[in-house]
């Protein structure tokens, strides 16, 4: 009896073991009106320079529009809760009345990604 016990419980933490982990994700969200911004990152980034371009470029269009006002909220989410898959972070989702219209992932200057969210929201404001 003991022994079928010692087995069960060994064969569980040998198949709790086997089951895939989900990591957790560092989420910087600023919303407005009819618009969202989320920055998705590694909370624990090997390569934080990446992320760091991402930052940079999202408090650089905050400064440019400061007549219209945005606060960014920090939370952490759970990769399955998020529409980016974990390879393609850091990444910068836009959407607009909750449908995503923009994706920048990847390894991307602050510029670029700065152009990138530039042209995706002035494309919303022309189409509203």
């Amino acid at each position: 009896m003991t022994y079928s016990r010692i087995t069960s419980l060994i064969l569980i933490i040998l198949l709790a073991g086997c089951i895939p982990q989900s990591d957790n994700v560092e989420v910087l969200q600023a919303h407005s009106e009819s618009y969202a911004v989320y920055l998705y990152t590694e909370l624990d980034n090997d390569n934080p320079s990446n992320a760091d371009n991402y930052l940079t470029a999202l408090l650089n269009w905050k400064k440019k529009h400061e007549r219209k006002p945005l606060s960014f909220k920090q939370s952490e989410a759970n990769t399955g809760q998020i529409e980016v898959d974990e390879d393609q972070l850091p990444a910068l989702v836009v959407k607009k009345d909750g449908k995503v219209i923009e994706l920048i992932s990847g390894d991307s200057g602050s510029e670029d990604i700065m152009n990138k969210l530039e042209s995706s929201i002035s494309l919303t404001n022309k189409n509203s």
